[in-house]
């Protein structure tokens, strides 16, 4: 088994109002957190007035996000130019269509942080890192 690798981003997150078209209503710390134990995975951690929320999500939708809407079902993402030249932030919309939140981050932030996990465990080589013992055993516990 391979070391223990892992990166975490601690940045602030907009709350847009009004959905897709809204200004934001509140700022949030949001936590995006990658480990080499499961290689598929962004753990997401929304923090405001004190409670957390949590998402686990693919970081594939991710690195699709950061050039064109990626994602489906009750989560999507993808980039937005505020003005001429690349992305500015990378919106991410959670939860349903009867009642989800959009989040706007800075795009370069987040993009900055997933080439540091793309390098930690480079794409295609994912199930290397996975302890495909330690899954069964827990699997076979649950039998």
């Amino acid at each position: 088994m391979t070391p223990h690798r892992s990166a975490t981003l601690k940045h602030d997150a907009a709350l847009l109002r009004e959905g897709l078209s809204g200004l934001p209503s509140a700022f949030l710390g949001l936590e995006l957190h990658y480990t080499a134990l499961d290689p598929f995975a962004v753990r997401i951690t929304l923090e405001v007035d004190g409670a957390s929320v949590r998402w686990v999500l693919s970081r594939e939708m991710f690195v699709q996000a950061l050039d064109g809407l990626a994602g489906d079902g009750d989560v999507a993402a993808w980039p937005v130019l505020h003005g001429a030249g690349a992305p500015d932030t990378l919106r991410l919309r959670l939860g349903p269509a009867d009642g989800y939140a959009v989040l706007e981050a800075d795009h370069d932030v987040v993009a900055t942080w997933l080439n540091v996990t793309l390098r930690l465990v480079p794409p295609g080589t994912e199930e290397a890192y996975i302890d495909w013992d330690g899954f069964l055993t827990d699997l076979a516990g649950d039998v």
